[in-house]
């Protein structure tokens, strides 16, 4: 599996983003920004791998909540 993405932001924010990214995947492309046209910060376009074979790889489930039940009390 491969994910091609695209990150726009604060240049500090993208590279601490990355790095929580290159603990579930192998992350290429991230070594180049380029500045953003019209708006702030600059855009990174990576590629996302599943991790190799023999990392342990997390699966995180997830679930819909309705929004009466997000855990508010009256």
């Amino acid at each position: 599996m491969t994910i091609k993405v695209r990150l726009s932001g604060e240049a500090d924010d993208i590279a601490r983003l990355v790095e929580h990214l290159r603990h579930e995947f192998e992350v290429a492309g991230a070594d180049r920004a380029y500045p953003n046209r019209g708006s702030f910060g600059v855009r990174v376009y990576l590629e996302l791998r599943e991790p190799a074979a023999g990392r342990d790889s997390r699966r995180i489930r997830s679930e819909r909540v309705h929004p009466d039940r997000r855990g508010i009390e009256p």
